[in-house]
């Protein structure tokens, strides 16, 4: 996306137009075939969420704005494609992606590494959880494709140079309290359930829980460029903290007492 948003930040709609006729052309006869059909239909995919994203940067609008969109763009595109190919296919997705895993993993019960039977019983585990936590994967990735997008942009906007607009710094980050009681009470919910259960509050509990880890651990990142600015402390080691945060188990704690608690006056006096 971020050749799309510095090309149409950079550019008015007219000469915008010019370069991705050529572009696409270009691409497509590279490719050749199937596959240049494949990455120009890709090419264009993307190119709506990055067109969003570069005119809020035109009309000056704060990075917040650019990203949210991009991302509400790109996970809208995700969910269409999705209930295009159920609608316009006969294929049971989940029956065709266990019977996948299943092929693959036989070689497993050849080499007599596990019982007869583990195959199935495993491909049928992994693809219920997977169609489980599917909402979580499709926010998540969208997210991550909208931030990522929005950082090389601004990166290579400066060059131009253009001002694109900032996020908020990391130490200034503050999620509401009320994500804790959201959590909370997505926790007393798990407990509740049986092993067994199954539906619509199964499934929002087991996505809304890795999601509110995942943005209490934002959240603890955060914290430690706040302490860092506070003690004064090199940016390096702001870095540095910040690896542990992402591979410790329940490090996210640290984002969630941030959050719960005024623990940050207590640094600032």
């Amino acid at each position: 996306m971020t050749p799309f948003v510095v090309l149409y930040t950079m550019l008015d709609l007219r000469s915008f137009v010019v370069h991705l006729v050529p572009i696409g052309l270009v691409v497509f006869l590279l490719s050749g075939g199937g596959l240049g059909t494949m990455l120009v239909t890709l090419a264009l995919y993307f190119l709506v969420p990055a067109i969003a994203m570069g005119h809020l940067y035109k009309r000056g609008r704060s990075a917040r704005s650019a990203v949210t969109a991009g991302f509400v763009i790109v996970l809208a595109q995700m969910l269409l494609v999705l209930a295009l190919f159920s609608a316009l296919s006969n294929i049971d997705m989940k029956a065709e992606l266990t019977a996948i895993l299943a092929d693959n993993f036989k070689q497993f019960e050849t080499a007599n590494l596990f019982e007869a039977g583990w195959a199935a019983n495993a491909a049928t585990q992994f693809v219920d959880y997977f169609m489980t936590i599917l909402p979580m994967l499709l926010l998540v990735s969208s997210f991550l494709v909208a931030i990522i997008t929005h950082g090389l942009s601004r990166l290579s906007l400066r060059s131009v140079p253009f001002d694109a607009p900032a996020l908020p710094q990391a130490k200034t980050w503050k999620l509401p309290r009320s994500m804790v009681l959201y959590f909370a009470i997505a926790i007393i919910a798990m407990y509740a359930m049986s092993e067994e259960s199954s539906g619509y509050w199964w499934i929002a509990v087991s996505n809304l829980i890795p999601i509110l880890e995942l943005a209490f651990t934002i959240q603890a990142i955060g914290f430690v460029f706040f302490l860092t600015s506070v003690k004064k402390w090199p940016r390096a080691i702001s870095l540095l903290l910040c690896l542990p945060i992402l591979f410790i188990p329940h490090a996210f704690i640290i984002g969630l007492l941030d959050t719960a608690f005024p623990i940050r006056k207590y640094f600032e006096k």
